[in-house]
């Protein structure tokens, strides 16, 4: 589903698992994950999350936040 979405706006260099492309993935368990936002606090981060890595750079391991601003503004090109 990433795949069709990041071809659509023309990133193609995203969307896929595949050597030479941006790694922006989201390690977590399927089992523990859980949204703990409410519309008081929306900004909660959610449960059962692990690790993310943006760009390929690990950004959250284990709960904690990397001191790395590894993301960029994407521009689509119509």
């Amino acid at each position: 589903m990433t795949g069709k979405t990041a071809a659509v706006f023309h990133l193609f260099d995203r969307g896929i698992i595949k050597e030479g492309n941006r790694a922006d993935l989201v390690i977590f368990n399927p089992d523990t994950i859980n949204d703990t936002g409410t519309f008081d606090a929306p900004c909660r981060y959610p449960e059962g999350i692990s690790q993310v890595l943006i760009n390929g750079t690990l950004v959250l391991d284990d709960g904690g936040r990397g001191e790395q601003l590894t993301g960029e503004i994407l521009r689509w090109l119509s």
